[in-house]
């Protein structure tokens, strides 16, 4: 490949940052072509399937295909950290009330009649902590297991895609 080859690839390999919207599918399409034409006509290193490409380039292409994952990844990541913050308030509440019920039933423990309500109406709160706990935990699971469960569809297409180029590579 002589010297002027190498510069009409590497423009037409080289990313072009645009002003406009990218649409994610295409623009990361249109990425991994740029570093598939960029890999394919890679200088090979003699008595080895390695080739030297440029690192700076490739790094390049990377980051620009990160930047056009679907917005379903960081809003998965977001959901994680709400599902553990809520979790975690959940149980700052369930402990808060479980507190709560403990300070009143040491208050009205002097009266057999009014020891005996407090004991329901602790039972009663910690129950409802209880349950409440359950459902905004057992709510934030679901949530975070259909949010994971599409974004492990949509990985799988992208993992069968690049599987495809590499095959085709080869």
């Amino acid at each position: 490949m002589n010297p002027n080859d190498r510069e009409y690839l590497q423009e037409e390999v080289r990313p072009r940052r645009t002003a406009g919207p990218r649409t994610g599918e295409q623009s990361i399409d249109n990425l991994l072509d740029r570093m598939e034409a960029t890999l394919s006509h890679a200088k090979m290193m003699p008595l080895s399937d390695k080739c030297l490409v440029e690192k700076e380039e490739m790094l390049f292409l990377v980051r620009m295909v990160r930047e056009g994952l679907p917005d379903e990844l960081r809003q998965a990541r977001w959901l994680l950290d709400q599902n553990r913050q809520l979790i975690a308030e959940a149980r700052k509440e369930a402990d808060s009330i479980m507190r709560d019920a403990q300070a009143q039933m040491a208050r009205m423990i002097d009266e057999h009649e009014i020891t005996i309500k407090a004991r329901e109406e602790a039972t009663d709160l910690i129950e409802d902590a209880t349950r409440q706990s359950t459902d905004i935990r057992n709510s934030a699971i679901k949530y975070t297991h259909d949010i994971l469960t599409d974004l492990e569809d949509q990985l799988a297409e992208i993992l069968t895609f690049v599987t495809r180029n590499k095959k085709e590579l080869e």
